[in-house]
């Protein structure tokens, strides 16, 4: 039998490892890493891929889910493990992750709270927002669990998800990340997920008019880009 946890335990250890020896630990707490340029990606995608083949990712305790989900944070920039860049319907571009272990993974990567796993929870919410139209009640508990996370990237991909799969109360969420969020790439997401998911128009101008008030060249140019649709 496969050893998952030594394996996967050596393969975060490996990596933390590499990591001190190229960044001061001022850059790795800033996650200002070059993530992509690990040297043992192979290794680890293979194993990856040989782990979905025998379909064991139900076997993995709390301990191994969250190793796998730091070698997944880390992985973000190639998009390999998840494949959350690509709107085609497979969740990995390595192996068959089915959607019961997409969701196991999901369900414990939104459990998480170390800044170190923000890179996996996004990857998690894009794919619900690209590649799911059913808003099951468990994948509505993950979503709101992701957007309450402390991440801004992550909470606004989870609104941009709960609102294409039409979440109920997706107008009480666009409010409190408007009024809550100063960021003005939130905005921007409030904004898009009115505009191509809530499709109300009268909203829509609602929140084109609170915009006037804001600062930011990029959510300014949005908002013209939207008034002249």
């Amino acid at each position: 039998m496969t050893d998952h946890k030594t394996i996967l335990k050596n393969f975060v250890s490996s990596f933390k490892k590499w990591l001190l020896e190229n960044y001061s630990p001022q850059e790795i707490h800033d996650l200002q890493i070059d993530d992509a340029s690990y040297p043992e990606w192979k290794r680890i995608e293979e194993y990856f891929s040989t782990l979905l083949a025998a379909k064991q990712i139900n076997q993995l305790d709390d301990e191994d889910l969250a190793h796998l989900l730091y070698l997944i944070a880390r992985h973000w920039d190639i998009g390999r493990m998840i494949a959350w860049l690509s709107h085609a319907p497979a969740l990995s571009n390595i192996g068959d992750l089915s959607a019961g272990d997409f969701m196991i993974l999901a369900r414990a990567v939104s459990k998480l709270s170390q800044a170190e796993y923000n890179d996996a929870k996004y990857q998690f919410a894009a794919c619900f927002e690209k590649k799911f139209d059913t808003l099951a009640p468990e994948i509505e508990h993950i979503l709101l669990d992701l957007y309450h996370s402390n991440d801004e990237y992550t909470r606004r991909i989870s609104l941009l998800a709960l609102a294409k799969l039409g979440y109920p109360a997706i107008r009480v969420l666009l409010k409190q990340s408007w009024e809550t969020v100063e960021e003005q790439y939130h905005k921007i997401g409030c904004l898009q997920a009115i505009d191509e998911y809530v499709k109300d128009p009268a909203l829509l101008d609602e929140y084109l008019i609170l915009a006037e008030a804001e600062t930011g060249d990029e959510l300014k140019k949005y908002v013209v880009g939207l008034s002249n649709k």
